[in-house]
Formats: structure tokens, C-alpha cells, sequence
């Protein structure tokens, strides 16, 4: 195991443990945002910003996050977050220069990583947004300790 993947596996287990304890499924999805944030915040120096945007009819609106001040509201289809919300996929962009119709909410953004969030039903419910203040900072290790983390949010 590689030493990203064991510091996924490392936040995923203590995002489980921290869920687990609280009351698992009928802990409220605001809550796991703010701790799934706070966790992986603190654990990888290259996330500059790690937040949630929410889907509110047909746009995405911020939640819970850490970092500088966010986008407020992001249309479906429109930016990297839109994009993966509308695709219902995950999006890594190596250089959010190169990437059509980015939003800049923060010109220190470099790279990025967007990974739609479903819930029980399997409804998209948000998608988790990782931008760094480093190129190429996202892999397929990101997307796959990531895509594992907001399963939690089906549970």
C-alpha cells in the first residue's frame, strides 16, 4: 500500500469510527460533511480547499468547507463542480487553467478534484470539491480514498 492509500485508509477509518458513534445513518449529512472536511483538512498538506457543495434544485450551493471563501452557488453542468455533478462522475483536473469554463472562487487554486456525493437512495446529493494550491496535485490514489469516503454518505 502506498502512502497516500494508507492515509486514506487512516481517514477513512477515523471519518467511519467518528460516524459510527454518533449514530451512523441517522447522523445528519451536514454533520459527516463538516467532519469528513475537517479530517481530510488536516491530513493532506497539499488540500487548500475542502467543501461540499450541496444540490439544491438545479444548482449546487456551498456547505460545509475549510479554506478561503468558496463560490456561494455553482450551476449544473458549469465549472469542474458542475461538470462532475452533471456526469455523475468524478473529475480530476491536473490545471484548472486548461480546464473550459473553470470558475476561479480563488486564484490560488492550481489543481482540483471533484467527486459527486450520493445518498441512500442513490440520488446525488452533493459533490466534494478538493482544490490545491499545487499543479497536478490529484490522482487516480485521490479518487479512489475519496469516491471509498463519501460512500458513507449511501450508508
Amino acid at each position: 500500500m502506498s502512502e497516500k492509500a494508507a492515509a486514506y485508509q487512516e481517514c477513512y477509518d477515523a471519518i467511519h469510527a467518528i460516524w459510527s458513534e454518533e449514530g451512523g445513518a441517522t447522523l445528519d449529512e451536514i454533520a459527516l460533511m463538516a467532519t469528513v472536511n475537517s479530517v481530510l483538512a488536516n491530513r493532506f498538506e497539499a488540500f487548500f480547499w475542502t467543501g461540499f457543495y450541496r444540490v439544491c434544485g438545479e444548482r449546487l450551493v456551498v456547505g460545509p468547507y475549510i479554506g478561503t471563501v468558496g463560490c456561494l452557488q455553482i450551476q449544473m453542468g458549469r465549472g469542474v463542480c458542475g461538470t462532475a455533478a452533471a456526469r455523475r462522475e468524478t473529475v480530476i483536473v491536473p490545471d484548472v487553467e486548461k480546464f473550459p469554463g473553470h470558475i476561479a472562487c480563488d486564484a490560488n487554486s492550481k489543481s482540483e478534484i471533484v467527486v459527486p456525493v450520493f445518498g441512500r437512495e442513490g440520488e446525488l446529493i452533493a459533490v466534494l470539491d478538493v482544490d490545491s494550491d499545487r499543479l497536478a496535485a490529484f490522482d487516480e490514489e485521490d479518487q479512489a480514498g475519496l469516491e471509498r469516503i463519501v460512500r458513507l454518505f449511501a450508508v
